[in-house]
């Protein structure tokens, strides 16, 4: 049997929706920043593969942000990532 929602249930129901809504164009936003470095970090790794010399220790910087970023990529999806 079908009910009419009471008006306390029904704001609540309409604070929950706005809520709900904010939170995924947060998780959205954040998505987007993240990608953006992820893109980056490739950039990086593959401007340093197409010279003849790299400097060490410019190479393990540029490994440890990718490793790094991706470790944010996988926390975020929920899976780990294999080394």
């Amino acid at each position: 049997m079908a009910v009419s929602i009471d008006l306390p249930d029904r704001q609540r129901l309409e604070e929950l929706a706005v809520e709900l809504r904010e939170a995924i164009f947060g998780a959205l936003e954040r998505r987007w920043l993240l990608a953006q470095a992820l893109d980056e970090r490739r950039s990086e790794i593959e401007r340093l593969l197409m010279m003849d010399v790299i400097e060490r220790a410019e190479a393990r910087r540029a490994i440890t942000r990718a490793e790094v970023m991706l470790d944010a990529s996988s926390g975020l999806s929920g899976t780990a990532r294999s080394r």
